[in-house]
């Protein structure tokens, strides 16, 4: 594998439950009590305006609009407090880069989301520029747009990418791509993961042993 594509939340970031407990207490505010477990089922893998359709249709009502201003600093506060980075994931991704891979990210969330996920993490210098977001191409995923862009942008044809992914929608855009794509997950989603046909690794240090075996 010339080039390597992480998905972003899930994947390089412990993100997905600190954010989805963010969104809860914001609903809560909004007089729609959700349990974060809720909350997590109904906006996992979503854009931002898949969230806010969801929210308004369950509320039968418009957002106001500070919501979005407010979702967005409520976030970040708790990204600067709290988030870490995928177990291992910081030593992976520094092998993979000392190998000679290219490495990029694509995501489903707002860029500068991803650029602050990185940063706090310690991970932004891995991948520099190369940090692709699906407000970037014509199509979210299950489409491959973000990834075709990713793999355009390194150099790379898609037969040479690797994608890792935690969500069925984001193995499916990859595999639409051309490209192989490579399920992560730690916890109870390996079913759905293995029901998507993909791979699937349970720890990410078994990335660089994986991707040897490739060659």
């Amino acid at each position: 594998m010339k080039a390597v594509i992480f998905d972003c939340d899930g994947v390089l970031i412990d993100s997905e439950w600190l954010a989805s407990r963010v969104e809860a207490e914001l609903l809560s505010e909004l007089g729609m009590q959700l349990t974060v477990e809720q909350v997590h089922e109904l906006f996992l893998g979503k854009t931002v305006g898949g969230v806010l359709d969801i929210i308004a249709a369950r509320r039968s009502a418009p957002l106001p609009p500070e919501f979005t201003y407010n979702w967005a600093f409520a976030t970040a506060r708790a990204f600067v407090r709290e988030l870490q980075p995928i177990p291992f994931v910081r030593g992976v991704v520094e092998r993979l880069r000392d190998a000679g891979h290219k490495l990029a990210v694509a995501s489903q969330s707002p860029l500068a989301r991803v650029r602050l996920s990185l940063e706090v993490t310690g991970l932004a210098a891995f991948f520099g520029e190369h940090m692709y977001v699906t407000t970037m191409v014509a199509r979210p995923k299950p489409a491959p747009d973000v990834y075709l862009l990713a793999a355009s942008r390194l150099g790379a044809v898609p037969a040479d990418c690797l994608v890792i992914e935690d969500s069925p929608p984001g193995a499916a855009a990859a595999r639409s791509a051309g490209m192989q794509a490579l399920g992560y997950a730690p916890g109870d989603t390996i079913e759905a993961m293995r029901a998507a046909g993909v791979p699937v690794l349970r720890s990410m240090d078994e990335l660089p042993g994986y991707i040897a075996a490739l060659h």
